[in-house]
C-alpha cells in the first residue's frame, strides 16, 4: 500500500492542522471515529462550552425580563388607546368585571382601567422610549452571544448600522415570538374544544388527537421559521443556507418542547394563590433561558458543520515555538560509549 502525506480529515482540527492523537483512544473517541453525527455533537459542545454558551445564555435571559416590561407598558397603552375610542367596549368590560368579581378587587380593576385611559399618552411616550432602550441591548447581546458561537468579533463593523439591524431585528424577534407562543397557547386551551363545538365536530371519534396533532405540527413550524431567522441572520456573518435550515429544525423541536412544558407549569402555578404571584415571572425567566440556550447551542451546531467550517474565516493560529535544550549525557552512557570505542 502506497503512503501518503495527505492529513486525515478526521483528525484535523479547525486550522487544517492534523493534531496527534493517543495510540489507545477512549470509550468517547471511538464513537467520535465511528459515528459522523456523534462527531458533531461533540464538535458543538465544545464550542458552545469553549466561548461560553451558559453564561451568554443567562445573560441574555437578563436582558429579555428587562425588556418585556417596557413592552408591556406599550400593550397597556395601547389597550388604553382603544378603550378611549370605543365607550361601549369600555362599559362592557365593566360590566363582566361587575358580574364576576365581588368588593375591592372590583374598585381596583376598574380604577386600573380609568389610570390605563388617562395616562395612556403618558405611559406609550415611556413605554416606547424604554423599550426602544432596553429592547436594542437586548438584541446586541442575542447577536453577540450567537456570534460568539461562530467566533467572531462582534463589536466590529459601523455602529449606526449595527443598531439599525439591531432595531430591525427587534421588531422580527417580538413578531415571530408572538405568532410561536400564541399558536400553542391555542393549542393548550380550550379555545380548539369551543371551535371544534360549533362547527359540529366534537363528537367525530379521535378529533382531539387530530386537533391536537395539527396544532403541534403547526406550533412546530411556526418555531422552525423563529429558529431559522435567529441562526441564520443574527451572527454578524453570512450563515450557509443549509447549515441554518438542519440546525433550525433541530431547535424547532425543543423549542416546542419548551413550549409544552411551560403550558403545564404556567396550568398548575396559577391554580394556587402563591403561584400566581410569583410563578409567572419564575416561569419566564426559566423558560427564557432554555430557549437562549437552544439558540445559543443550534448556532454551535451550525457552526461546526463542514461547510461552515471551510467557510469560517479563522485568525492565524500562534506560532510555534521550538526549543532544543542540550541535555548532559549521562555517566553510564558515556562509560558504555568508550567502552565501545576501545573494543574491550
Amino acid at each position: 500500500m502506497a503512503t501518503s502525506t495527505q492529513s486525515d480529515r478526521k483528525r484535523t482540527d479547525e486550522y487544517g492542522i492534523e493534531r496527534t492523537t493517543a495510540d489507545d483512544p477512549g470509550f468517547v473517541d471511538k464513537l467520535r471515529d465511528k459515528w459522523g453525527w456523534f462527531d458533531h455533537v461533540m464538535l458543538m459542545q465544545e464550542r458552545y462550552s469553549t466561548m461560553g454558551g451558559n453564561q451568554y445564555a443567562a445573560g441574555i435571559t437578563y436582558f429579555s425580563v428587562l425588556a418585556i416590561f417596557p413592552i408591556l407598558m406599550l400593550v397597556f397603552a395601547a389597550v388604553g388607546f382603544f378603550l378611549a375610542s370605543r365607550p361601549e367596549t369600555l362599559q362592557s368590560i365593566q360590566d363582566q368585571i361587575a358580574g364576576s368579581v365581588d368588593g375591592k378587587l372590583q374598585d381596583v380593576i376598574n380604577e386600573v382601567l380609568d389610570t390605563a385611559i388617562e395616562q395612556r399618552s403618558a405611559v406609550a411616550g415611556i413605554g416606547a422610549l424604554t423599550t426602544l432602550w432596553s429592547g436594542l441591548g437586548w438584541m446586541n447581546n442575542l447577536r453577540y452571544g450567537v456570534s460568539k458561537m461562530w467566533r467572531l468579533d462582534p463589536t466590529e463593523g459601523n455602529f449606526l448600522k449595527k443598531k439599525a439591524m439591531d432595531l430591525l431585528g427587534l421588531i422580527g424577534l417580538l413578531l415571530s415570538m408572538i405568532v410561536a407562543f400564541a399558536v400553542t397557547a391555542i393549542g393548550a386551551s380550550g379555545l380548539t374544544q369551543k371551535l371544534l363545538v360549533m362547527v359540529g365536530l366534537d363528537h367525530v371519534p379521535g378529533i382531539r388527537l387530530i386537533t391536537f396533532l395539527v396544532a403541534l405540527a403547526v406550533g412546530i413550524l411556526a418555531n422552525y421559521l423563529v429558529m431559522f431567522w435567529l441562526i441564520k441572520f443574527l451572527p454578524r456573518t453570512k450563515v450557509p443556507l443549509k447549515s441554518a435550515a438542519k440546525a433550525a429544525l433541530i431547535g424547532a423541536v425543543a423549542f416546542e418542547l419548551i413550549k409544552q412544558l411551560g403550558s403545564v407549569f404556567a396550568s398548575n402555578a396559577l391554580s394556587n394563590p402563591a403561584g400566581a404571584t410569583f410563578g409567572p415571572i419564575i416561569a419566564l425567566m426559566v423558560v427564557m433561558y432554555l430557549v437562549w440556550r437552544v439558540v445559543l447551542y443550534c448556532s454551535a451546531w451550525a457552526a461546526t458543520t463542514e461547510e461552515s467550517l471551510q467557510k469560517t474565516k479563522l485568525p492565524a493560529p500562534p506560532p510555534a515555538v521550538i526549543r532544543v535544550r542540550a541535555a548532559a549525557p549521562k555517566a553510564g552512557l558515556v562509560q558504555d560509549l568508550k567502552t565501545l570505542v576501545s573494543g574491550r
